[in-house]
């Protein structure tokens, strides 16, 4: 065999081999004989206390395939108040389904109950604890204790109307953040706050936003803020959609 033929053979060895270990690994880890950190298992249920990993959207994507009440039962473990709503249907491409009314995510209450999915909400629920708390104290020095919010369903199209595409909103599917209210009495407001990346040196409580954007990335489909554009200036847009933008 000259050496270009046992070269061709060793790579295909090599090949077949690593084909033949992923299929044999996964089956392993979905039997559970192979231990390895839940956030690093794609099978391994969603855990409140899990810090974000690659699977975590996955988690949440499958959270919501579960009936709704396993769902409001995972938000019930994670501390979350809510109170589960009926579906609606207001149109062919509005309402919800499995949705659940948000008070508020352990200690921190929303300016005003809101009709979210529950998945939306077990994201919501997970930033607050992994990103948004722990920026607030590093920057500020303080822990947040209400979310003001724009609201969350709304049936209209995507930039309120100026696109064909229904917008997150229309399945109650986004939140829309707009202050954050903090324990020693501060208010931290997108509009007033948010200062761009080049700004030297950063005001704290513009770092504090601009970490609690970047930091709700790993638990939402998209992450939408000032400087993604002129419709989102005063806000930070958060929803679990299909599309995968973190401005």
């Amino acid at each position: 065999m000259t050496t270009l033929a046992r070269m061709r053979a060793l790579r295909f060895l090599l090949v077949s081999t690593v084909l033949l270990a992923i299929p044999v690994t996964a089956w392993m880890l979905h039997k559970g004989y192979v231990e390895v950190p839940a956030r690093f298992n794609p099978w391994a249920p969603l855990d409140i206390a899990e810090k974000p990993g690659v699977f975590t959207r996955m988690k949440l994507q499958r959270l919501g395939e579960l009936p709704p009440a396993a769902c409001y039962a995972w938000l019930d473990t994670a501390g979350v108040r809510h109170t589960p709503i009926a579906d609606r249907h207001e149109t062919e491409s509005c309402g919800w389904h499995g949705a659940t009314r948000l008070s508020a995510l352990g200690g921190v209450r929303l300016s005003s109950p809101a009709p979210l999915a529950c998945p939306e909400v077990a994201a919501l629920a997970l930033w607050e604890r992994h990103a948004l708390q722990p920026a607030a104290l590093v920057h500020l020095g303080s822990r947040v204790s209400r979310i003001d919010h724009l609201g969350s369903y709304a049936c209209r199209n995507i930039y309120g109307g100026s696109y064909d595409r229904r917008s997150e909103h229309a399945r109650a599917n986004a939140l829309d953040v707009a202050a954050f209210r903090m324990a020693d009495g501060r208010t931290v407001s997108v509009l007033k706050g948010w200062r761009k990346g080049d700004v030297v040196p950063m005001p704290l409580e513009a770092l504090f936003l601009r970490e609690a954007s970047r930091g709700a990335c790993p638990f939402f489909s998209a992450v939408l803020g000032p400087e993604y554009n002129a419709a989102h200036r005063d806000h930070l847009h958060l929803d679990l959609g299909v599309y995968r933008v973190c401005s």
